[in-house]
């Protein structure tokens, strides 16, 4: 009877766990699905559910970190520019401040999404695209303009506006995604986009992964990630 007793409130702790976790991953899924994220239009729908958007300007905070790939890069980059969005920043016109004495309050910027990443695989193939440094960028909100955005303390942070442009993307769910997938992800871009008789990118144009999630506590099926390839204009 004990040994029994104690399988059954084994199970029991283990499935209360399991509610616990996956109710607070919905709960962080809603919270990001309601944050900022770029202005774009779908004007058009490839095969593949490839689409073709166009993106209206908005600003980012970006890094370059070496390194060639996604995942470390990434790890690596996001640390340096969640830094400047909770605080590692100080106002334009911090020596306005200065001059009376007083100290200027770092700001804690609202989250937006997604975190972008551009660069290249791993994989030293000659189909795939190999790049030495990968940028790392979050997104700023429409709060701030070029004039008003908060200086980074870091000088590895840089911040920039990205000009209107029209991108191939195409979205899935799981977790964040492995050099591998995102070279399939390409693939599949480049057949639509050639299907469709549009100019295909060459292997060394730079490819953009996009993460709308955490990649700790939301559930994989309800994860965002998107591979986007530039059709006009740069990001």
């Amino acid at each position: 009877m004990i040994p029994a007793l104690a399988a059954r409130i084994t199970v029991g702790i283990f499935a209360a766990l399991g509610t616990l976790r996956f109710g607070t991953g919905i709960y962080f899924w809603r919270v990001t699905e309601a944050l900022e994220r770029p202005t774009y239009t779908v004007v058009e729908k490839l095969d593949n559910g490839v689409e073709i958007r166009q993106y209206e300007p908005y600003l980012i905070a970006e890094t370059t970190v070496d390194g060639v790939g996604f995942k470390k890069p990434t790890s690596d980059g996001f640390r340096a520019c969640a830094g400047y969005i909770f605080g590692k920043n100080k106002p334009q016109g911090a020596s306005w401040f200065a001059s009376k004495g007083a100290e200027p309050e770092p700001e804690k910027m609202a989250m937006t999404a997604p975190v972008r990443v551009s660069g290249g695989a791993s994989s030293s193939s000659s189909e795939s695209i190999t790049m030495k440094k990968t940028k790392v960028s979050f997104v700023i909100g429409t709060k701030y303009s070029l004039k008003t955005v908060p200086t980074p303390l870091d000088n590895k942070v840089n911040i920039r506006q990205v000009p209107g442009h029209t991108l191939a993307v195409r979205t899935f769910s799981g977790p964040p995604p492995a050099d591998a997938r995102v070279e399939k992800e390409r693939a599949k871009i480049e057949t639509a986009l050639a299907k469709a008789g549009r100019q295909v990118p060459g292997a060394s144009e730079e490819t953009l992964v996009y993460g709308y999630h955490d990649p700790f506590i939301t559930p994989n099926f309800l994860r965002r990630n998107e591979v986007a390839l530039v059709v006009e204009g740069s990001v």
